[in-house]
């Protein structure tokens, strides 16, 4: 009996010490563990302070700098041109654009130049005996006439009696009468005042133009404004001249402009100002949409970083000590996915990647 009594004894030790043995591997592991669950593990970067330019993005539609609409004011009909009056033709600085039939109009414009030449005539022998003087200059005047060239200025004057002489035989009446007509006679014909392209055309040759009609639209293609809208609280960022970068909305072309006007006006409604930029690029189309970068005053000892790593629009993680704690800095300009801030010294070990359950005091390893 006292034999297996000490082999069931023994039997227990051996088990007794196998079971305090893994209890106490559990036992370690699970603290292990604990620890383990404790830490996370962050992507950190060092913060460089730098300086950069202050961006706003907008987009707007461009137009033309130089941009007229043509309205006819003489009626008739609508003559052909070298160059018809259509969309997309080109004309160079003078050529003709459109040119209404004047020919009614012409005639009775040499009727008026007869009669004024009529009323010289009729007065000179009078004018001779009261002013003799003068009398050989209106007689050479009279010698140079010609009904189908614009009149010249008239000779002068010597004295107010001349002067009144003069406008009591209706000289002066006629002589601008016939200059209001033939002042006239030029709206029959429409010259390009610069180097452009028409964008509309509203008539054709033969149409009946009637006075006050709209004929169309003429631009000059190289030059183009952009009106863009920005928050107001930026107007101090901006300045006339400050760079302007545009893409196409598929980022395939991009333009060098500036800015040329700043309105001084904030619109009540939406608290934007506008500004507009000017782009030199013949590749650009009337009403073509771009999108803006604009590139106002730098902004000093400021760090790039993603937005989403704002907690609650005004802090930031960092690390110190293997521990996280929540920086307070200034966001200053919101560009895209990133904001720019200030308030992040140099070196300072900062959490480049947004933590889901992160509070100040987590111990992180990096």
């Amino acid at each position: 009996m006292k034999a297996w009594i000490k082999v069931l004894l023994g039997l227990g030790i051996v088990v007794s010490g196998i079971l305090v043995f893994a209890l106490m591997r559990n036992s370690r592991e699970e603290a292990v563990d604990q620890v383990v669950r404790e830490q996370k593990m962050v992507s950190t970067s060092l913060a460089v302070p730098t300086t950069l330019p202050f961006v706003i993005e907008a987009t707007g539609a461009i137009s033309a700098k130089r941009r007229i609409e043509l309205y006819s004011e003489v009626q008739g009909v609508l003559l052909a041109t070298k160059t018809d009056f259509k969309e997309g033709n080109a004309f160079r600085k003078l050529q003709t654009i459109l040119q209404i039939n004047d020919a009614e109009y012409k005639a009775q414009l040499l009727s008026s130049r007869s009669s004024f030449m009529n009323k010289i005539a009729g007065m000179l022998p009078d004018m001779e005996v009261e002013f003799p003087n003068s009398a050989k200059n209106w007689l050479s005047y009279l010698k140079g006439f010609d009904v189908n060239q614009s009149l010249g200025n008239l000779p002068s004057t010597e004295s107010d009696s001349e002067r009144f002489f003069l406008t009591g035989r209706g000289i002066y009446e006629s002589f601008y009468t016939v200059k209001n007509q033939e002042e006239r006679l030029s709206k029959y014909l429409l010259k390009a005042p610069f180097d452009g392209m028409v964008t509309e055309s509203l008539v054709t040759e033969g149409t009946l133009v009637r006075s006050g009609q709209k004929l169309g639209e003429y631009i000059d293609p190289s030059v183009f404004e952009i009106k863009l809208e920005v928050p107001a609280q930026y107007d101090n960022y901006l300045e006339l001249g400050k760079q302007v970068l545009l893409r196409t909305l598929d980022n395939k072309k991009e333009f060098e402009g500036k800015i040329s006007r700043i309105n001084g006006s904030i619109n009540t409604d939406t608290q934007t100002i506008i500004i507009v930029a000017e782009i030199a690029d013949k590749s650009l189309k009337q009403g073509q949409f771009l999108k803006a970068i604009i590139f106002g005053d730098m902004m000093h000892e400021v760090v790039k970083i993603n937005s989403n790593l704002l907690v609650e629009n005004n802090q930031v993680y960092i690390v110190k000590d293997s521990v996280l704690h929540l920086q307070k800095v200034v966001p200053l300009n919101y560009v895209g996915d990133s904001v720019v801030v200030q308030g992040l010294e140099a070196n300072t070990v900062l959490v480049d990647v947004a933590l889901a359950n992160a509070y100040p005091g987590l111990k992180v390893f990096f």
